[in-house]
């Protein structure tokens, strides 16, 4: 699933698409331990375009706060500076918004329930949040530096990660269920 998060997102265009369905391919996983993949691209379907446009807010403000960071070295002006890190920390807060809004949207949430969960939830977990961008960067620095293992498990790690903070773990554990087994589909009848 990290590959082909990873390939999807290589035209910058496409990273939203890709997140949402890597959002709903992990939440299928970890609620029925395998990949609906109806689930996902009729997700994808119905908000891929949403995604899209989503994706396209944080990096607007980064673009215009590399912009203004740029003029503050050429103009050396503090109105510049203070502008671009205004607009960076927008970008930040924005990207930070993303994940409870695709997590939602990954697990059933409309487009504008998800967007108002999103602000209510980051509002009221400010920690949770915080956690969650510090271990969502570390984890992309350490995989980032073994270069390989940032395309092979980054999306996994960093998007269960989000899951479990957003949503906690799971309700329904089948493993509590007596008898139950994740090979019971495959035994052979006696």
């Amino acid at each position: 699933m990290s590959v082909l998060w990873f390939l999807c997102s290589l035209p910058v265009i496409t990273l939203g698409p890709a997140t949402l369905a890597a959002y709903a391919a992990i939440a299928t996983l970890r609620e029925g331990y395998s990949i609906d993949r109806t689930h996902v691209v009729a997700t994808v379907k119905r908000h891929g375009v949403s995604a899209v446009l989503l994706t396209g807010v944080p990096l607007v403000f980064l673009i215009i706060s590399i912009l203004y960071t740029r003029q503050y070295f050429v103009a050396d002006s503090t109105l510049t500076l203070a502008l671009g890190v205004v607009t960076a920390y927008a970008a930040g807060y924005t990207g930070l918004l993303l994940i409870p809004a695709f997590i939602a949207i990954a697990t059933g949430d409309s487009l504008e329930t998800a967007i108002r969960g999103s602000v209510r939830w980051t509002g009221q977990n400010a920690i949770s949040a915080v956690m969650m961008a510090m271990g969502t960067f570390l984890v992309a620095v350490v995989t980032g530096l073994l270069t390989i293992a940032f395309v092979l498990v980054f999306a996994g790690i960093a998007f269960s990660f989000h899951l479990e903070t957003v949503l906690g773990p799971p309700t329904d554990d089948p493993t509590e269920i007596e008898g139950w087994s994740p090979y019971a589909d495959t035994r052979r009848e006696e």
